[in-house]
């Protein structure tokens, strides 16, 4: 069953299409017009039952100081705005990353609507049936509020008002909005993560990259898929097991370095992690290493004193990339930890692992959205050369292949 198979099942059961039809073209728009000319500006009561400026206690004070001296001068010291310390932000790398030519998807109105009629698509009962629907269908595959809210929002906007179709391009009409919309939550500054280590090396080495993110998401494989994939193209990198809450993470980490031909520099368990990941930086530059990649121990995002601790590993590496793991199949509970993420350490991007096994697609349609930054690399199977850059278009066609006409909308560039 596809993922939009209950959705579409609604769709279809529309059998005359003047059920989602409002006025005629130019009844809608005189009713518009109308509509901006009669409609009263609403009142708020509230707003009229606050204290007026002419009657607050300090114009009173103004208008009649008080006599005694001493409670002049109090007065006057509590006006004066305090002037709070200015915090000093320490001088952190700002990221250079290179951007990443994308592709998107497109529809045009007038190529499904053939026989365009005289009315227009309206918010009747049946439009917000099929809205009602396609919401219940979109959290069921584990999207977040907002990300669907956004969906919903898009299609009304493209829908309401446009030529009401043929009975049977309304299903076709659908397709197309909702892919639409689907696409535009991805739509955030992609960046090439190959091309923006290259350039980062020819202005400064090693390059740091800090992997962050909850217990279980993956991270120590990730870290390790990464290292690979930049051996692969010729560089020497550099491990450095900061996640010294869990004994098995630094055996881990130690174990796939030797497969793949990296160092690995660790420590004891209950170590300084942000000592290590000093240690790692220190160790590449002293032998010309080109990459460090931190491999951080969980933090479940509610846990402010672990936050707290993984913020200092930050402060110490000065990473130039930040990249949150998520896992696909945590759903809404990935982009909750994203977003906690991002708000505390302000990721560049995010890697997204067992996405080969997510039928439902929810969090890789949501965590871009949410923290408005890209998915750029995806786990999509076991062995060490499973990672691939994320492509939005390649995404939404394999999770819609059940359920979209391919005619139904026409790929397009974008430059990200």
């Amino acid at each position: 069953m596809g993922f939009l198979s209950r959705f579409k099942r609604k769709a279809r059961d529309i059998e005359d299409p003047n059920e989602l039809a409002g006025e005629e073209q130019e009844d809608s728009e005189n009713r518009i017009v109308e509509d901006k000319i009669e409609s009263p500006i609403p009142q708020d009561k509230e707003t009229f039952s606050t204290e007026s400026e002419w009657e607050s206690d300090e114009s009173l004070r103004t208008i009649n100081p008080p006599s005694d001296k001493r409670a002049r001068r109090l007065i006057e010291r509590t006006s004066k705005p305090i002037k709070s310390p200015i915090k000093r932000i320490p001088e952190t790398r700002r990221p250079k990353l290179v951007p990443k030519p994308s592709q998107g998807l497109s529809i045009e109105l007038s190529k499904i609507v053939t026989q365009p009629s005289r009315k227009r698509i309206s918010a009747t009962p049946a439009f917000e049936e099929i809205m009602s629907e396609l919401e219940t269908t979109l959290l069921e595959a584990d999207m977040g509020h907002i990300a669907v809210d956004a969906v919903l929002s898009e299609m009304r906007s493209e829908l309401i008002g446009s030529p009401l179709p043929k009975k049977g391009d309304v299903g076709r009409l659908l397709d197309a909005t909702l892919v639409s919309a689907l696409d535009s939550l991805l739509r955030v500054s992609y960046w090439d993560f190959d091309q923006t280590i290259e350039t980062m090396l020819d202005e400064e080495q090693p390059v740091v990259i800090m992997l962050v993110g909850v217990n279980g998401t993956g991270k120590t494989t990730t870290a390790a898929k990464i290292s690979y994939r930049l051996i692969q193209r010729g560089l020497n990198v550099v491990l450095g097991a900061a996640d010294t809450f869990r004994a098995g993470a630094i055996d881990q980490l130690s174990d796939h370095s030797e497969r793949i031909g990296a160092r690995c520099v660790k420590s004891q368990r209950g170590g300084d992690s942000a000592a290590v990941a000093r240690d790692a930086i220190e160790s590449a530059k002293a032998r010309g290493d080109d990459v460090v990649i931190i491999d951080t121990a969980g933090r479940m995002q509610n846990k402010t004193n672990l936050m707290q601790e993984l913020k200092k590993v930050h402060r110490v590496a000065s990473p130039h990339i930040v990249l949150f793991v998520g896992d696909a199949l945590a759903g809404n509970d990935a982009v909750e930890q994203a977003r906690k993420f991002q708000s505390e350490l302000n990721f560049d991007g995010a890697v997204l692992t067992k996405l080969d096994t997510d039928a439902r697609g929810g969090a890789a349609l949501s965590i871009a959205h949410a923290t408005n930054r890209p998915i750029v690399l995806a786990g999509s199977g076991q062995d060490y050369q499973d990672l691939i850059d994320f492509e939005p278009v390649q995404f939404l066609t394999k999770l819609l292949s059940e359920d979209i006409e391919p005619s139904a909308f026409s790929i397009f560039g974008v430059d990200s």
